[in-house]
């Protein structure tokens, strides 16, 4: 199942070109950021049948929408709300069916400098949710195993919207910070999901792991 909230077009490319390359794919549109949402989509994936995985990837865009210039409050709760609340529901409740079953896998994402810092409002807000998602992930870990893997990934600069369109400062910032001298591609994040969920990551839980093309500060 692709999840989305408004972006239906993009997921619907997504699942086009799974279900062209002989695998299966259906778009299920939600607003995770409220606990009857979040239970409602729960609901309609376990309908389609088992489920095995989850990654949680939704999050609140504060770069490229409305909301880039909405009060420090506002943007906080909004984060709180689906990067934290999103991924602590629903995780916990796909958990606890995958435990049931005696199988599955959880991944969130993070960001991989929430825990060493970055100046500016977006740095203290991305770093406040991001590092709660990181904090929840370990434990949840412990919580689930040994049935159930849960792991993170902490992608570093990755050339989202908002990357690409990016003034020369952050671009130049980018290949500075950054040992490769290029930014991440969503390619990059996409490779490293596919392998914690495959049976080759089978002995690997609780961990946090940096996708950011060696950046170091």
């Amino acid at each position: 199942m692709i999840h989305c909230r408004s972006s239906l077009e993009k997921a619907n490319r997504v699942c086009e070109s799974i279900l062209s390359s002989g695998g299966k794919a259906e778009v299920i549109s939600a607003d995770l950021s409220g606990s009857e949402q979040r239970l409602d989509f729960l609901r309609q994936c376990i309908d389609r049948g088992p489920v095995h995985g989850l990654v949680n990837n939704a999050g609140a865009d504060l770069l490229t929408t409305s909301l880039k210039n909405a009060p420090y409050e506002t943007r906080l709760n909004a984060l709180l709300q689906t990067d934290v609340g999103a991924t602590i529901e629903l995780s916990r409740e796909f958990g606890r069916r995958f435990f049931e079953a005696g199988q599955g896998a959880i991944l969130n994402i993070g960001w991989d400098q929430s825990d060493r810092g970055m100046e500016g409002e977006s740095g203290e807000l991305f770093a406040t949710a991001k590092n709660a998602v990181m904090g929840f992930t370990r434990s949840l870990a412990c919580s689930l195993a040994p049935r159930v893997r849960v792991n993170c990934i902490a992608p570093g600069w990755i050339k989202t919207s908002w990357g690409e369109h990016a003034s020369d400062y952050w671009q130049q910032r980018v290949l500075s910070e950054t040992p490769l001298k290029r930014w991440g591609e969503p390619q990059d994040i996409a490779n490293m999901a596919r392998f914690l969920l495959s049976e080759e990551a089978s002995y690997i839980t609780g961990q946090v792991i940096n996708v950011n093309g060696g950046a170091v500060r």
